[in-house]
């Protein structure tokens, strides 16, 4: 069996004229060596596949890219060292330019159509192939129009039993549109905006981002719309209201069995102690009187603008002949 303390000793031996031998020399002999083998392979010619950036050039005033290339493509490329390192590690290279002859009509390009460009604008490389067989790419001219916008006072999220006590101020009521051609045309007649904000209980006073409700693609002038309205609280309210009589002959032989009936509806807040009932007009017509029941359906035709959800207790009432 091999005692440990003699292998111990061993490994002692071999480390001892280490620890007496001048590392900064050691460092600098091999640093030297790498260096050299560095410089030396640099030199040398590579073949090997590199990904190089492509970038689409067009008018950019009347055209817009709607589907981009590649950022990059891969390629099969000679050359030497030094020129493949450049190509590949350079921060700031720039990307080989592809230009279709037709913009609008050309949507790919194959690897026979990419050879051309690459080998023009990387002279310094030997270009074999194009690694990638197709690329896509779409390219629209640009259009422009000019929409009302709005917003759907109903579908702004307001927080339980509060309304909207003003009207929906939305600045400016126009907004220009310029982007794709084919987003364009898709663009509503009335462009519809809303709010992102959910449980709104207090007036509402600001701007409203148009990024938000198209593509990316098209710009808007302006960006930004004004949005501003009044809020208030609505509570509970009950109330015994007279009902006006249609169409009854005026001798009275012909009546309803109630004059008055029972309501609720939600009151703005501000108006709870200020409720005047004489603004509120509740018909009961004899010509819409149903002949099996001799009952009429009460009608609403005016109520106050500080009412909302108003209802009866009972929708109908009977009609009543005087003896």
């Amino acid at each position: 069996m091999i005692d440990a303390r003699n292998i111990s000793h061993a490994i002692a031996q071999i480390v001892a004229p280490l620890r007496k031998a001048n590392w900064k020399v050691i460092v600098l002999c091999f640093s030297t060596a790498a260096t050299f083998w560095f410089f030396n392979a640099l030199n040398k010619v590579y073949t090997t596949r590199i990904n190089y950036p492509v970038t689409l050039i067009y008018n950019r005033d009347s055209l817009v890219v709607v589907k981009d290339p590649p950022d990059e493509i891969p390629i099969n490329v000679t050359g030497g060292g030094w020129q493949l390192l450049k190509r590949t590690i350079s921060i700031n290279k720039q990307p080989v330019q592809i230009e279709p002859e037709n913009p609008v009509q050309t949507t790919f390009f194959t690897a026979g159509n990419l050879l051309p460009f690459f080998s023009d604008q990387l002279p310094d490389l030997n270009i074999n192939y194009i690694s990638s067989d197709t690329i896509f790419f779409k390219i629209e001219p640009f259009a422009q129009i000019t929409l009302p916008i709005d917003i759907d006072s109903a579908a702004i999220p307001l927080k339980e039993h509060f309304y909207i006590t003003s009207n929906v101020s939305l600045e400016p009521d126009s907004v220009v549109f310029r982007g794709p051609r084919s987003q364009i045309e898709k663009l509503p007649q009335v462009f519809m905006v809303s709010l992102s904000e959910k449980n709104i209980d207090d007036s509402f006073d600001g701007d409203l981002s148009l990024d938000l409700f198209s593509p990316s693609t098209i710009r808007k002038q302006p960006e930004l719309a004004h949005v501003r309205f009044e809020v208030e609280e609505f509570q509970e309210q009950h109330a015994e209201l007279d009902i006006s009589l249609v169409n009854f002959p005026y001798d009275s032989s012909i009546y309803i069995n109630t004059p008055r009936i029972g309501s609720s509806f939600k009151v703005q807040k501000s108006y709870r102690n200020k409720i005047n009932y004489g603004d509120f007009l509740l018909i009961a017509d004899l010509n819409n009187k149903q002949a099996a029941d001799s009952s009429i359906a009460l009608e609403v035709l005016r109520l106050p603008e500080y009412i909302k959800d108003f209802s009866f207790d009972d929708n109908n009432v009977k009609v009543v002949y005087a003896k």
